[in-house]
């Protein structure tokens, strides 16, 4: 078995969402100083690599630490979209994506992170396949780029009300292209917020 690492690096000039706050990384204490090394985050929870919950764009109450653990990880599916414009459904999905799977998308788009591109420029799913993903209940549809949809982001809205969760940012999705047996691990922060920074890790033959 092998581990794919599908995480950016938090450092302190990650960039983030236009309008956000830069995250800052500061290191408090030093070994020199205080005996003891000792570093403060402070960021927003949709930085890097990171999973959206439902109470991120509706009235759903549940906070990042009332979801079960049986979310997070899974069975994994590998969808290659490169050069594709829109994100539509495949008549193959209906063998390939399976109940509970987590479906990653494939676009590529994550070599261009960090550039104002990246925030503007990506394909939407469309809301034919948000709602057969929901059908499906994918626990987490995930991507390698900023977000499935723009303004008003009704696809949001679509997986959020079915409890399907949205991982952003994701990495190196090309290193499972050829991937058997592929599971998926994508933890958050046990934390009282809509959403959080999170380790996404693929395990695969």
């Amino acid at each position: 078995m092998k581990l794919i690492d599908l995480t950016h690096t938090i450092h302190r000039n990650i960039a983030v969402f236009p309008g956000d706050d830069p995250i800052q990384l500061d290191q408090i204490r030093t070994l020199e100083c205080d005996g003891f090394n000792n570093f403060r985050l402070s960021t927003g929870m949709h930085v890097g690599t990171h999973i959206d919950g439902p109470k991120h764009m509706t009235s759903d109450t549940r906070l990042m630490a009332d979801l079960p653990l049986e979310m997070f990880t899974g069975k994994g599916v590998l969808i290659d979209v490169r050069g594709e414009e829109k994100i539509e459904f495949r008549e193959s999905f209906r063998t390939s994506i399976q109940l509970g799977d987590i479906v990653l998308f494939y676009s590529g788009l994550d070599n261009l992170f960090g550039t104002p591109q990246y925030f503007t420029d990506y394909p939407d799913i469309t809301e034919e396949l948000a709602r057969y993903l929901a059908d499906q209940h994918v626990k987490i549809v995930g991507l390698d780029w900023v977000s499935p949809d723009h303004e008003p982001y009704p696809i949001h809205d679509i997986l959020f009300k079915s409890n399907v969760l949205i991982l952003e940012n994701l990495i190196n999705l090309d290193q499972l292209l050829n991937a058997t047996d592929l599971e998926v691990f994508a933890f958050p922060l046990k934390i009282e917020a809509d959403s959080s920074i999170v380790r996404v890790v693929a395990r695969v033959k």
